[in-house]
């Protein structure tokens, strides 16, 4: 359908945005009012960034040889989700609007 490729599709999907939003919304106010929550949780968000980083780059080179197989799983995985989405109208729908 020539929209958003794979993963920046799934998270433009009103359904997945707006609750990706409102979860957010609560982790950010919970950090907020209990310090010692915060603290924990910024030592897990750094932790889990300098894993991220090392990962990456130390992926790289195997995910360069793999680009073609990615490139297909990639179309695959987009006509599912065409499908989906035709199936599954509710997908298009903010989590406030149901009910």
């Amino acid at each position: 359908k020539g929209r958003l490729p794979g993963t920046n599709r799934v998270a433009n999907l009103p359904l997945v945005s707006s609750a990706y939003d409102m979860v957010s919304t609560a982790y950010t106010s919970t950090k907020e009012s209990y310090p010692y929550v915060k603290s924990v949780c910024d030592v897990a968000e750094k932790g889990m960034k300098t894993m991220a980083a090392a990962a990456v780059s130390g992926a790289q080179p195997i995910l360069s040889k793999l680009e073609p197989q990615i490139s297909t799983a990639k179309e695959y995985a987009c006509r599912g989700l065409d499908k989906l989405e035709e199936k599954l109208p509710i997908l298009q729908q903010p989590t406030d609007k149901w009910g």
